[in-house]
């Protein structure tokens, strides 16, 4: 039947790319390299069974390249819970990657094992996220920072436990403004009612998110001004500064 002979092909092709994926000459031509792991990713996503190859993708994330590394993580991230055998392993990898000099590459790291639908990836999951909120990087810190509404998935009792809580209400006096609009997003998500009420009970943390507004991406600029429309200012002199601060955001021509 055509069918099978479409999966035979394609079980050829699995063969082909696996002997590839371990010829070390291949290592010496990034471009090559990334090709082939591009095709496994390509046929991955079309719902074709690469996980066969999980030895040697598990294995090719020992490398410099980023666009190979990212081709990797997400890879492992689809097919992790298919090989619960293999599965520390993976946690090993991404593990010693939260640990790269390049910024991205722990990033990365962090976002794929927050990824990770294995068993008792929580043990491995809360101290690199607690790190990861202190890292000298923005894209490490605002990655960490979502990473915390994983594990409040995993296990509430995490949360008060490492003070997470208090942890992302710090990050709201951060230099980058990704990292604070996440912080806002992830004190709302865990806490609702309660996120809202640390927010703008404070008025100092309103009149900085007011000052950097500008900094804000669109998205992050109505996440942001929704907040600022609960605050309930005190005195006609406050209801004023917050208007001069939202003066050019109120006449923006963008209805969103």
């Amino acid at each position: 039947a055509p069918g099978g002979l479409f999966v035979d092909h394609k079980k050829g092709e699995v063969t082909e790319m696996k002997s590839k994926l371990r010829d070390s000459s291949i290592d010496k031509d990034p471009m090559q390299k990334r090709a082939i792991m591009e095709r496994v990713v390509g046929y991955m996503t079309l719902g074709i069974d690469m996980s066969p190859l999980f030895s040697e993708m598990i294995m090719a994330t020992a490398t410099k390249d980023l666009v190979q590394k990212k081709m990797c993580y997400l890879y492992l991230s689809n097919y992790a819970s298919m090989q619960s055998e293999m599965a520390l392993l993976v946690i090993n990898t991404l593990q010693k990657d939260f640990h790269d000099e390049d910024p991205m590459v722990r990033g990365l790291a962090l976002r794929c094992l927050c990824s990770l639908r294995v068993n008792n990836i929580l043990e491995y999951l809360v101290d690199p996220v607690v790190k990861g909120l202190n890292d000298p990087s923005p894209y490490v810190r605002k990655t960490a920072i979502m990473c915390v509404l994983r594990i409040r998935d995993l296990s509430e009792d995490i949360i008060p436990d490492r003070q997470l809580v208090h942890q992302i209400y710090n990050r709201l006096s951060d230099r980058d403004p990704q990292v604070v609009a996440n912080a806002v997003h992830a004190l709302l998500e865990l806490q609702g009612r309660s996120g809202l009420s640390l927010l703008i009970g404070n008025k100092s943390i309103i009149i900085r998110l007011l000052q950097r507004i500008k900094e804000f991406n669109e998205w992050s600029q109505c996440l942001i001004l929704d907040v600022i429309s609960e605050f309930k200012p005190n005195s006609d002199d406050e209801r004023f500064e917050i208007m001069n601060f939202l003066d050019e955001r109120l006449s923006h021509g963008n209805s969103s």
